[in-house]
C-alpha cells in the first residue's frame, strides 16, 4: 500500500513538472460506481479563456504556451499593432490544477474526502505574461449516502448529501518578477475559509444512467479584504455502460453550470468579474478491477461575457484512480 501511495504522488509531481475559474469549478471526477470503495486518485483539469467578444470570433483551446511548461518571459512575444494591442488574439489565461484526491470510508454510509492541490496558473495580455505554480487551498468534506443502490433492482438509485470547508493554506500574496502582487486569480489560494454543500444523485437502469451534482459555495474573506460572492456548480452527466470482458466503458455526454456574481473587493463588486456559463462535452469512463480513469473535454455552450472580455474556450479533466476496499463498519 505504502508502495502505491508513493507512484501516485510521483507520477503526480512528474506530470506537474511536464506539463477565477478554478475556483467555481465543481468536484465532480467521473461516474461513481455502486460499490462504495475507499480511493486514492489523480486529477488533471486545464481551463483556457481565449479571444476577445465582438474583436475574436474563434477562441482556441489551446494557445501558445496556454498549456506547455515555460520559465520566465515568452521569447515569442513579438511586438503588435498598437491599435490593437489590447484584443490580441494571443491573450489568454488558463488555469492548470493537479490534484490528490484521497477519499475513505469512516462508517458504511459516511464518507471522508481529502483534495490536496497544485496550480499553475498564466494570462497575457499584450506584452505582459505571467505565470505562477504554488499548492493551492486544502478542502476537507464529508457525504452521508441517504440512498444506496441494491443490486437486484431493475432501476437502482444513489443519493449523496454533503458538505465540507476549504482552508487557506496557498500562497495569496504571490508577486511578479518586479515584486508586484498579482491579480486574485492569478494567485494559487483565496486566502478566505470558504464552505460548501453538495448533493450527488445517480439513477441507473441495466446500461443507461443519469448522474446529477449540484454543489454550492460561501466564500469567505481574505486580510487583503477580497472576497469572491457565493457560486454554485452544476453537474449533470448522461451516461451508457458498456462491457467487454473485464473492461466497463461509460461514455456520456456531460453539461456543467458554473455561476458567481463575481469579486468584491473591501464591499464592491469588481467590473466583469462574474461568471455565467454552461459547458457541454462528451466524457468516457474505463473501469478495470480496481482502477478507473476518467476523460471529459467540455467546451463552452453558452456564457455571458462582456465586450472586450475573454471567452471561455472550454475545460478538459484527466482522472486516474485505485479504489481498494474498505472495512464494514456500523
Amino acid at each position: 500500500m505504502k508502495k502505491l501511495i508513493t507512484f501516485f504522488i510521483c507520477f503526480g509531481f512528474m506530470f506537474a513538472l511536464n506539463s477565477l475559474a478554478c475556483d467555481v469549478c465543481g468536484n465532480y471526477m467521473g461516474i461513481t460506481p455502486y460499490d462504495n470503495k475507499n480511493s486514492i486518485s489523480f486529477l488533471h483539469r486545464y481551463r483556457v479563456f481565449n479571444g476577445y467578444r465582438d474583436y475574436q470570433s474563434q477562441s482556441h483551446f489551446f494557445p501558445h504556451s496556454a498549456y506547455k511548461v515555460m520559465h520566465g518571459s515568452d521569447p515569442s512575444l513579438d511586438s503588435i499593432n498598437a491599435a490593437n494591442q489590447h484584443y490580441s488574439s494571443k491573450d489568454f489565461e488558463s488555469y492548470k490544477i493537479f490534484e490528490l484526491r484521497l477519499k475513505y470510508f469512516v462508517l458504511k454510509r459516511l464518507e471522508l474526502n481529502v483534495f490536496l492541490p497544485l496550480l499553475n496558473n498564466k494570462s497575457k495580455t499584450g506584452d505582459d505574461y505571467n505565470s505562477h505554480t504554488g499548492l493551492g487551498d486544502i478542502s476537507i468534506n464529508s457525504g452521508f449516502h441517504v440512498i444506496t443502490p441494491k443490486a437486484n433492482q431493475t432501476v437502482r438509485h444513489k443519493l449523496i448529501i454533503g458538505g465540507g470547508i476549504k482552508l487557506p493554506t496557498g500562497n495569496y500574496y504571490a508577486h511578479d518578477e518586479h515584486s508586484d502582487r498579482l491579480p486574485f486569480e492569478m494567485q494559487p489560494g483565496t486566502g478566505s475559509v470558504d464552505g460548501f454543500g453538495y448533493l450527488n444523485y445517480v439513477v441507473m437502469t441495466t446500461q443507461l444512467g443519469l448522474s446529477v451534482n449540484v454543489n454550492y459555495k460561501v466564500n469567505g474573506t481574505n486580510l487583503y479584504h477580497e472576497k469572491l460572492c457565493n457560486s454554485h456548480n452544476d453537474f449533470l452527466s448522461l451516461f451508457y455502460k458498456c462491457n467487454f470482458k473485464n473492461l466497463a466503458f461509460y461514455p456520456s455526454l456531460q453539461a456543467n453550470y458554473e455561476n458567481t456574481k463575481g469579486l468584491k473587493i473591501k464591499n464592491e463588486i469588481q467590473k466583469n468579474t462574474d461568471v455565467n456559463s454552461i459547458l457541454i462535452g462528451p466524457g468516457l469512463d474505463l473501469y478495470y478491477k480496481s482502477f478507473s480513469i476518467n476523460l471529459a473535454w467540455q467546451f463552452t455552450a453558452y456564457e455571458e461575457v462582456k465586450e472586450g472580455n475573454l471567452k471561455s474556450a472550454g475545460r478538459l479533466s484527466f482522472g486516474l484512480n485505485y479504489n481498494f476496499s474498505r472495512k464494514e463498519k456500523g
